[in-house]
């Protein structure tokens, strides 16, 4: 057994105690922390001042290892404010990762070229996580807490992503912060995507110091892996590999999706004051030190460091126990339905209960409304999950004080949009620190700054503007049906029966772009707004004549058509685009579907098969996606199968002159993984693939259409 050091160790490398300027690279703007500025007393997203302003200069920073009850102790650095107003406690906002609470730098070659070096001081400088340390909520005298989730970082310990425990170490880990002499005794939570979803953990054990969380484009369940029953091969190859690379503190990491450094050690066991020396020698030079020694099996094999000081080898055991980690995209990639469970897939351990329902964070909601906890969504029309945050939102403000701020983002929260609508991408990244400000204060400082009673809901109506509105859906929306008509037309009214017939093209790919992105793979974006017209060749079209008007469409399209196909299931991808008059066809929404997910189930079964009893809004199609949902011969019989499904939620102005267009392919590979019974070997090129002809009804009996909520002219107001 090994023993803790007693007095927590700087992380920001150097000495034992020391100060840490505030310096911040542009990675840190974007990571949403840009300061309000105090001039007047207004509180708007637009502006904040005379509420809150800067106090402190700079911070200190220090490690500690917290233990939780089953013995696991993860890593955490404190950041307290300096240099102003002598407070001896603050608030304290937290962001709980499995991305590394701070990077060390091995070499310094490791760093040519990202445009960190500024931040270094020295052999064995720390780099706090920029994405998580906050220079706003700091400057204006909040505590920031960045931890490790257990089996990452310096933390100790192994996981299954996304499984209970990880709130249940959040809720221990806060009850910590909240006993601490520097704090306050309140807490809040922020940041995006995976640190969303701990958030999501968290809460719902509901630590009685959490007093708000802040949720930023995140996954919000099995559907978000899964789209529409497909699998989200090409995002989930890629994260489970970097993830892994990540958690085993790889001193370099070939292949990456981008370049990373290991996570800095939590204590400086030999007390000098670097850290650098704290990271065992790497023997044979393959990039990992943890297959260079035996121990602790073999106690005579202990881990050597260049200073030869001994240790506890703290760092090491706690890499070497990520080994343990379950890889989620094996997991995931064999567990296709709701209800498989660990046991399915071979596990009789601890993991062989859990299913798909559980690793939702979706199934902490009921408990989350009923602490009444507030709660900030942001989320991103380009994201690949922005349902979640629209839903969340919808479906607990009325138990939950509730905000909603959709942003023309993918999910790193950047987006060539901006540049395309002539917008000021860096305004919004502004918007977002001084949100998150805005709301902290509210509710962790008390200060009534009107955040709770101006509207709830704040779009980014593209081709328009900001605005803001009371509901999420709009309640003046009007559902417009455009109908499926012969010729590739997109009508008003519903057309004469007839039908078009479509050869699946297994090699269409919905990525752009010199570096090959889109929405799905998350963090690899296209550089400029997707243009579909040269991919729109190798689908099926519809299109509207050009617009009278313009014609806002906000809120949630929904898609029902008619389909027969030679094979006995396949998959569907659709798009709704935005086509110009020279012919450039713009992405605006799309999602796939299993046709053999064909019926539709109570869209609240999807919280716990519905036993929470929580009314899931808005009402959209729900497919079950559990094992016994699934019919794998649905085309068998020859007969019309019904299909419907929603898109992405969107808030996109079509102009005069414009057209609306809806295409539906057949596949989209590499991202999503090819249908099994149409190709087996998961290749659009494989001989033994089966390709089926497709055949779209139209007309009364068959109404293939799509449904677009339509905002009045006269109710467009945005600022």
């Amino acid at each position: 057994m090994y023993d803790l050091p007693v007095t927590p160790h700087l992380a920001t490398g150097g000495h034992a105690v020391r100060t840490t300027a505030l310096l911040m690279t542009a990675a840190l703007a974007l990571a949403l922390c840009a300061g309000a500025h105090a001039q007047q007393k207004t509180s708007s997203p637009w502006e904040y001042s005379g509420y809150s302003q800067k106090e402190y200069g700079s911070y200190k920073s220090f490690s500690a290892f917290v233990e939780m009850s089953d013995g696991v102790k993860l890593a955490v650095d404190v950041h307290l404010p300096r240099k102003g107003p002598k407070r001896d406690k603050f608030p304290t906002v937290v962001e709980y990762t499995p991305y590394s609470r701070a990077y060390i730098n091995p070499a310094f070659a490791l760093l040519d070229g990202t445009g960190r070096t500024n931040l270094m001081g020295g052999e064995g400088a720390v780099i706090p996580n920029p994405f998580c340390l906050s220079k706003t909520l700091l400057e204006n005298g909040y505590a920031v807490v960045i931890a490790d989730i257990r089996g990452s970082g310096a933390s100790f310990g192994s996981r299954l992503d996304l499984m209970p425990r990880i709130g249940g170490d959040g809720a221990e880990l806060l009850a910590w912060i909240a006993q601490q002499p520097w704090s306050d005794g309140t807490v809040g939570m922020k940041g995006a995507s995976y640190m969303a979803m701990s958030q999501i953990l968290t809460a719902a054990r509901k630590p009685p110091a959490l007093k708000a969380i802040f949720l930023m484009v995140y996954p919000f369940g099995y559907q978000d892996l899964y789209p529409g029953g497909v699998y989200s091969q090409g995002f989930m190859n890629e994260y489970s590999k970097l993830l892994k690379q990540m958690n085993s503190n790889l001193l370099k990491a070939d292949g990456a999706m981008f370049p990373i450094m290991p996570t800095a050690p939590a204590a400086d066991e030999d007390g000098d004051g670097k850290l650098l020396d704290e990271i065992p020698i790497d023997k044979n030079g393959n990039g990992t030190f943890t297959d260079d020694y035996a121990y602790p099996e073999d106690p005579n094999d202990p881990p050597q460091y260049e200073d030869g000081q001994p240790r506890q080898h703290l760092y090491f055991l706690a890499t070497k126990q990520h080994a343990g980690n379950q890889d989620l995209n094996a997991w995931m990639s064999a567990a296709q339905f709701m209800d498989t469970t660990g046991a399915d897939l071979g596990f009789d351990d601890q993991w062989s209960g859990i299913d798909g329902y559980a690793l939702s964070p979706i199934a902490n909601v009921p408990a989350i409304m009923e602490s009444g906890i507030p709660i900030y969504h942001l989320g991103g029309w380009f994201d690949a999950q922005p349902r979640s945050a629209t839903l969340f939102f919808a479906t607990a403000k009325n138990t939950n004080p509730s905000k909603l701020l959709m942003l023309p983002g993918y999910h790193i929260i950047m987006s060539p949009f901006y540049e395309y609508f002539g917008d000021n991408q860096q305004k919004y990244m502004d918007m977002i620190g001084r949100e998150q400000l805005r709301f902290f204060d509210r509710y962790l400082k008390g200060i009534p700054n009107g955040l709770d009673t101006e509207p709830p809901v704040t779009l980014y109506v593209m081709n328009s503007g900001l605005r803001q509105e009371q509901e999420w859906p709009l309640a003046r929306q009007v559902p417009t049906d455009y109908y499926f008509a012969d010729g590739g037309a997109l009508a008003a009214a519903a057309p004469a029966p007839g039908s078009a017939k479509y050869k699946a093209d297994l090699s269409h790919d919905s990525r752009f772009g010199p570096n090959k992105g889109n929405r799905w793979l998350m963090f690899i974006i296209p550089p400029q707004a997707p243009d579909r017209a040269e991919l729109d060749k190798k689908c099926l079209t519809y299109t509207t004549a050009p617009l009278e008007r313009d014609t806002e469409v906000t809120g949630h399209p929904i898609v029902e058509f008619w389909a027969q196909s030679t094979a006995p299931d396949g998959d569907f991808f659709v798009y709704l685009e935005d086509v110009a008059p020279d012919g450039r066809a713009i992405l605006i929404s799309e999602m796939p579907q299993r046709a053999g997910f064909a019926a539709l189930h109570d869209n609240d079964a999807m919280i716990l098969r519905g036993a929470a009893r929580v009314n899931v809004k808005p009402e959209l199609p729900w497919h079950g996606y559990e094992k016994a949902h699934y019919d794998p011969q649905v085309f068998a019989s020859g007969a019309p199968v019904k299909l419907t499904f929603d898109l992405h939620p969107t808030s996109w102005v079509f102009k005069k002159g414009r057209r609306i267009r809806v295409s539906l392919a057949a596949a989209d590979w590499p991202t999503f993984n090819l249908h099994p019974a149409l190709s087996p070997a998961n290749d659009p090129a494989s001989p033994g693939n089966t390709v089926p002809t497709i055949t779209i009804l139209h007309g009364a009996d068959h109404p293939s259409h799509i449904t677009l909520p339509v905002i009045p002219a006269d109710s467009q107001v945005s600022r």
